[in-house]
């Protein structure tokens, strides 16, 4: 769930009325911020949860980590595209690295799928990666 959108809608969303993705058109490929599941200890409650995050902080990310799930045999997870996912994965961090990166050297800051916590449509001019919307506090807006 760390690679794709919290509701999975696509990437570049700015509408609560956007679909739902289809295969991984909801795939970021960065580590967002959260991602969380659990469920009844009693197995006859029958309820489980799950969530996650639009936002991807720089801070979050972990290249060395998805270059490791992509090409060490030992720690390739097992599923059917997973080494591929983790691998673009890898291209995307180091991309968010360079977007992120000021003129000055530092960096600072993230992307979202969702824009103040509703799906808004950034402020115009604000600059994209990808389709999400740079913010310099990633998360803080998001309810």
């Amino acid at each position: 769930y760390a690679l794709f959108d919290k509701y999975f809608k696509t990437i570049g969303c700015t509408s609560p009325s956007c679909p739902a993705g289809t295969g991984k058109d909801s795939a970021h490929y960065l580590l967002s911020w959260y991602y969380a599941w659990g469920g009844a200890l009693d197995a006859n409650a029958g309820w489980a949860w799950r969530i996650g995050s639009s936002h991807a902080h720089f801070g979050y990310q972990n290249p060395m980590a998805a270059y490791a799930l992509s090409t060490v045999p030992a720690l390739q997870p097992r599923g059917a595209t997973a080494t591929q996912d983790w691998a673009a994965s890898f291209d995307r961090q180091l991309e968010l690295y360079r977007w992120l990166q000021s003129a000055d050297g530092g960096i600072a800051g993230g992307a979202t799928n969702n824009w103040d916590g509703a799906y808004a449509t950034p402020p115009a001019g604000t600059a994209t990666f990808y389709g999400m919307a740079y913010t310099e506090a990633p998360v803080y807006p998001d309810p």
